[in-house]
């Protein structure tokens, strides 16, 4: 893969797991507070959502930060790991397909973004 078309791809990806954990976490956060449906469902405190959006929110904007990056999806790999586990504990195999698509993503993007050039900020637009 070219530089070019690896620095596109990151910027894509960049882009689609900022938007989709801004977005999710707002709206998780939001849900869980209101009702306590997610966490009662899944079997695990309130506080355990709320602080996992928290940190979605943080890592989002810091998947455009070249240094920040990789960490940042290492965070959210974090996070997806637990998710995956989370639903498979609480009898919800299928429900965790989303989490595991999510974890091959960020792992890609992570390890794809520890190149010098490869961050989404330093590409070429």
């Amino acid at each position: 893969m070219s530089g070019t078309t690896r620095a596109r791809w990151l910027r894509i990806t960049a882009w689609f797991l900022a938007v989709t954990y801004g977005l999710g976490a707002v709206f998780t956060t939001f849900a869980e507070l209101q009702s306590g449906a997610l966490s009662e469902r899944l079997g695990v405190p309130s506080e355990l959502i709320v602080i996992s959006s928290a940190v979605q929110l943080v890592c989002a904007p810091a998947l455009f930060v070249r240094r920040l990056a990789p960490w940042a999806a290492l965070a959210l790999t974090v996070i997806t790991a637990g998710a995956i586990g989370v639903h498979w504990s609480a009898g919800e195999p299928a429900r965790s397909i989303p989490a595991v698509l999510y974890t091959g993503l960020q792992v890609w993007f992570g390890m794809a973004s520890r190149g010098a050039n490869a961050a989404p900020a330093d590409s070429p637009s």
